[in-house]
């Protein structure tokens, strides 16, 4: 049996499957992709393979439509289908068509052991839409999911969204201390690409941890970056102004997105929250008033355009907006340490999250993994209400909470544990669940 999932954003209707021994199997390596070559395209055999092979030719109309996100299990072919299904030298090869009528073919084998990618042949010139296969060797159940490969422009994947939307509504892409791109001790570095890159890439939430370089003079504005207790480079300290100043050159550049910011003060030293406060206002967040959105509810997209979301997750100095005021930000202070699941803070719920960052040994990778998937399901259960739409357009129902759902955790102090060796397990079961 084959899961066939379709995650366009059109209808998919699976016409039908032939299934025949590959005439080239022989030529495979063992163990290998069973797509073959990524760079390879679906080919026909040529008549005499095809008449060696005849009599393993089988044909079955399926015509079953996907609409986005639906899943359809191909049933077996007939009594000898364990058999067949135990072959590896048997290939199924499936016809879609898309909503326009253009039929694009793959050819895959379910009882291959590793995944891999590649791109279907369309049967029509000129096709509206490129389409790429993703297989998957789950267990008990194979899936075959696939994607519109249409050149999208990641740097701009927010322009063609309504305006009405809250920004809840929208899975946001981000990344966990998305400064820790240096070289840095392993335990300390969390990416492999800088802000810029990751921008241009689609990414559109950003986890910052800052302190202040004195601890008690709010004249002097500079930041150091920080993961936890330690520095983030080992050749040098790196600062908040260059992390910002990428932010603002890339809105400027692309008008039609926002960006989710988290900032929290973090690092060693006797700094307190309200010190960090009273910088961040006089010194980058005031300044660039016009290029930040600081009001303390869930906005709509059409009010974030171009610019910065502050979610704050420090406190408030006295003579600074209040967690209460209209330029306080989203409030985040009251974030749970390790959490599974926590809607918060309890007076206006913002957020609900899952945080679950205390891998302290790699048999608790699978719990992490579990607590992420469980969190993707409470947020796919949730309505979101749209102005016009499903409430009413003056008086709207207000936006519920955002849900962050973190993929990252770590141990400092146990190797198998480091954020790299932990992302390495949980992002290909992430993957794995969502397709």
């Amino acid at each position: 049996m084959l899961t066939i999932r379709n995650l366009t954003c059109e209808r998919i209707s699976i016409r039908f499957v032939e299934r025949f021994q590959d005439p080239n199997a022989s030529k495979s390596q063992a163990g290998g992709y069973f797509f073959g070559n990524k760079r390879s395209t679906s080919t026909s055999p040529s008549a005499p393979e095809l008449g060696e092979h005849v009599q393993s030719f089988n044909h079955k109309d399926v015509d079953v439509a996907l609409e986005p996100f639906e899943a359809y299990t191909l049933s077996a072919f007939g009594e000898d289908d364990e058999v067949a299904a135990a072959d590896s030298s048997h290939t199924l090869r499936l016809t879609v068509e898309q909503y326009d009528g253009v039929r694009h073919r793959v050819d895959t084998n379910p009882s291959y052991t590793q995944k891999s990618t590649q791109k279907f042949t369309p049967l029509s010139p000129n096709p509206s839409a490129r389409l790429t296969a993703l297989f998957h060797p789950c267990k008990p159940t194979p899936h075959l999911t696939i994607r519109s490969d249409n050149s999208k422009d990641y740097s701009r994947w927010m322009e063609d969204l309504p305006d009405t939307l809250p920004l809840s509504a929208i899975s946001i892409p981000g990344t966990h201390n998305s400064h820790t791109y240096y070289k840095a001790l392993p335990s300390v570095k969390c990416q492999s690409v800088d802000i810029k890159t990751q921008l241009e890439n689609g990414i559109r939430f950003l986890d910052i941890r800052a302190q202040p370089t004195h601890a008690s003079d709010p004249g002097k504005k500079h930041m150091y970056l920080v993961h936890g207790a330690f520095p983030i480079s080992l050749t040098g300290p790196k600062y908040l102004t260059p992390i910002l100043e990428t932010c603002y050159a890339f809105l400027a550049t692309h008008p039609s997105e926002t960006i989710v910011v988290s900032l929290k003060r973090e690092g060693i030293g006797s700094s307190t929250d309200e010190h960090f406060a009273r910088i961040l206002q006089d010194h980058y967040i005031g300044p660039n008033a016009s290029k930040w959105h600081t009001a303390p509810t869930i906005p709509y997209l059409s009010s974030v355009r171009g610019k910065c979301v502050l979610v704050r997750r420090y406190t408030t100095a006295p003579d600074t907006p209040s967690m209460y005021s209209s330029s306080s930000g989203l409030d985040a202070t009251a974030w749970p340490y390790n959490c599974t699941s926590a809607i918060f803070p309890s007076s206006h719920p913002t957020f609900n999250l899952q945080d679950f960052c205390e891998v302290l040994v790699p048999d608790a990778i699978s719990q992490k993994v579990t607590y992420a998937n469980e969190h993707l399901v409470r947020a796919a259960a949730v309505t979101h209400h749209i102005p016009g739409i499903t409430t009413d357009a003056t008086n709207p129902v207000p936006p519920g909470p955002l849900y962050l759902n973190f993929l990252s955790g770590s141990n400092f102090w146990k190797r198998a544990c480091w954020p790299e060796n932990i992302a390495r397990v949980v992002n290909r079961h992430m993957e794995e669940w969502l397709c």
